[in-house]
């Protein structure tokens, strides 16, 4: 058989190079629609509380924290011992049910979605952050036509005590720790302001699991926050509720198992409320009531998120439960 000619040959090199040309923009767009994709599943936006904002949650997106070090921000109890509460008999349901629990999606959870409390006396805004306790009007009350903030619906409620959990929101790499407390040491002082007889307790932060879906958040900045939230207790002559102690597992730091949720590693399950609420009633405070006459106390009756997930991290039905 004869050869190719040089016309046959050049139509053959031509066609290979359209070829590879092809296959080089069938590879540059397949790349940019992995990026687009890993965009969009990136994770679950927890903070900007001043605004609704729309979030997803997918499992897909999980990250594992590099070089954390579980004794780098451990709490000298022995330093703090009239600040941070220490165990004590338990006080049972009726102090949960004379207490008002503040705070964010964990703390909605705990009336919304499991019964460990209920809207007489517990106030959650998914993705609230502690930054916006002062301001953010996210609360509703029988006597109130629109929101009013948090501050302003202690003053209605009129409980004996508060216990606040907030922070996770607020983890951010770049917000500082003495940021991070300065400012919600202002919206703890707007509610003394706002209901003076109300005793202050600050909740630590809830640990999160060593696979989580937000690249921002890190058990690192927990342990870091929690340390100068205690610091801070004790500079306000708040009390300091160690309930990190219960939740974290002693030998990697992080959540136990099957104490946070496996589609996200932050959000607490059904097990780790329980042992939460064990601990919040053995770690009591319990002072003389000196509280002004009570007035007619309105109904809690609403909230609004900060964040609305097209997932929800807090619904009706149980079922965030152990792993």
């Amino acid at each position: 058989m004869a050869g190719k000619t040089k016309s046959q040959k050049k139509k053959a090199l031509d066609m290979r190079s359209k070829m590879y040309l092809v296959l080089a923009l069938c590879s540059v767009m397949l790349l940019v629609s992995v990026g687009i994709s890993l965009v969009l599943i990136g994770g679950i936006d927890l903070g900007g509380a001043d605004a609704q904002s729309v979030s997803t949650v997918d499992s897909a997106s999980m990250v594992v924290e590099s070089g954390y070090n579980k004794e780098e921000n451990t709490i000298d109890t022995q330093a703090y011992t009239s600040t941070i509460l220490e165990q004590a008999a338990d006080a049972g349901d009726s102090y949960v049910d004379e207490t008002l629990f503040l705070g964010d999606s964990n703390t909605a959870r705990m009336y919304r979605m499991f019964d460990y409390c209920s809207y007489d006396n517990a106030i959650g805004s998914v993705g609230m952050t502690a930054k916006s306790l002062a301001t953010f009007a996210c609360v509703q009350v029988s006597t109130s036509s629109g929101y009013i903030t948090m501050p302003q619906a202690v003053a209605k409620l009129q409980p004996r005590r508060v216990i606040l959990t907030f922070g996770t929101n607020d983890l951010n790499p770049g917000y500082k720790a003495a940021d991070f407390v300065k400012n919600y040491q202002t919206g703890i002082e707007a509610i003394v302001t706002a209901y003076p007889s109300v005793d202050i307790i600050v909740n630590a932060i809830p640990p999160i699991g060593q696979q989580h879906s937000n690249q921002s958040l890190t058990q690192t900045q927990v342990d870091e926050y929690n340390k100068a939230l205690v610091e801070m207790c004790q500079e306000k002559g708040w009390k300091f509720l160690n309930s990190a102690e219960v939740l974290k597992d002693s030998v990697t730091g992080y959540a136990k198992s099957g104490y946070v949720e496996t589609s996200d590693g932050i959000h607490l399950t059904r097990t780790a409320m329980d042992a939460l609420f064990n601990y919040i009633r053995t770690h009591s405070y319990i002072t003389e009531d000196d509280r002004p006459a009570l007035t007619t106390i309105p109904k809690h009756t609403g909230d609004k998120d900060a964040v609305v997930y097209t997932v929800p991290v807090v619904s009706s039905s149980s079922t965030a439960t152990a792993t």
